[in-house]
Formats: structure tokens, C-alpha cells, sequence
């Protein structure tokens, strides 16, 4: 008799902790039902984000588009939470190309390479690049993914501060498993 009860206890209360679990969990996650998704096409990229990011500068001469989390754009119109995309038309071989762009940034000391790997993006071999920067005193995180196509390099890059490149890497993950190149 005293096991049942016992029992019955221990499952009024595991049940009692999953339904407060549950209400927390549900209590805790953002509110994203305004948010839909938009899309951008240019420069022979299509790509499908959230209607919290929208088009923004950039800094870069060879630039074909970019897009920002709405909330981290400056004055300027530049995000600090960036997508860019960016396509140079090179001439020789890609791959000593790409080598040559992490080398010259590797003799710079406000850069640190983290990592470097092949990957796909849409059927396309490619070339992924995680590292660090300080410019300025502001520490970024940065995702580069490079790919040639018709003799033009290609490169999609995040980059975020430190503090928010891990929230927001889910956008660029996404983009990058929808993008589709003509």
C-alpha cells in the first residue's frame, strides 16, 4: 500500500514538472508569427530569408547584394549582422586563387583562421572558411563559403560580433541550403 502510494506521488509529480516544463519551453521561444520569408535575386544568386533581415550596404567593391538583421543596421546602412554576397570574375585557377586570398589575410594579425573545408552548396563543390577578426577594437565571427562558376569566384560571407554570430548562423545555414545559382 505504501509503494502505490509512493508511486502515484512520484507520477503526479514527474507529471506536474513536464506540464511546468512544457509551459516554460513554450513561454520561452521567440514569437516569429510575423515573420515571413522574402526573396532577393541578383547577380545570378536567388536566395529565400526572414522579413526580419532586409537589404543593406556594404562595404565591399565587388558586392552583388547583401542582407542584414534589421536591428544591428548602423547609421550608415551597414549591418553588423551581414550577409554578403560577392562574385569577381578571376582569371587562372580557383582554388590558387582562394589560397592566395587566406594566405594575405593569414599575414595580417587582426585575422585568426579558425577553420577551413569542402562543402556543397547547391550541387556545387565548394570551399567553406570560419575565422575571427578585430578591426577596430570590435571582435566579428565570420563564415565564408567560396565557389566558382563561368570563371567568376563566388562568395557568401556571415559575419557577426562575437556575441551574436552563433544566434543569428541558423539565417546563413538556411540561405545557403535554399540558394539556388543560375
Amino acid at each position: 500500500m505504501k509503494n502505490n502510494v509512493l508511486k502515484r506521488s512520484l507520477i503526479i509529480i514527474s507529471f506536474i514538472f513536464l506540464i511546468i516544463c512544457a509551459f516554460s519551453c513554450v513561454n520561452a521561444q521567440e514569437d516569429n508569427s510575423d515573420i515571413t520569408m522574402m526573396t532577393l535575386s541578383k547577380g545570378g544568386i536567388v536566395i529565400h530569408y526572414p522579413s526580419n533581415w532586409g537589404y543593406s550596404q556594404s562595404d565591399s567593391n565587388y558586392s552583388i547584394m547583401s542582407i542584414s538583421k534589421l536591428d544591428s543596421v548602423d547609421s550608415a546602412g551597414v549591418g553588423q549582422v551581414n550577409i554578403n554576397f560577392e562574385k569577381k570574375a578571376i582569371e587562372g585557377d580557383f582554388y590558387t586563387y582562394l589560397n592566395n586570398t587566406y594566405r594575405s589575410m593569414q599575414r595580417d594579425s587582426s585575422f585568426n583562421l579558425t577553420s577551413s573545408g569542402e562543402v556543397m552548396v547547391s550541387n556545387i563543390h565548394a570551399y567553406e572558411y570560419m575565422y575571427s577578426s578585430n578591426q577596430n577594437g570590435t571582435v566579428k565571427e565570420h563564415k565564408a563559403v567560396w565557389f566558382e562558376k563561368g570563371g567568376q569566384a563566388y562568395v557568401m560571407l556571415y559575419s557577426a560580433p562575437v556575441n551574436d554570430f552563433e544566434d543569428n548562423l541558423y539565417v546563413f545555414d538556411y540561405i545557403l541550403s535554399d540558394i539556388q545559382i543560375t
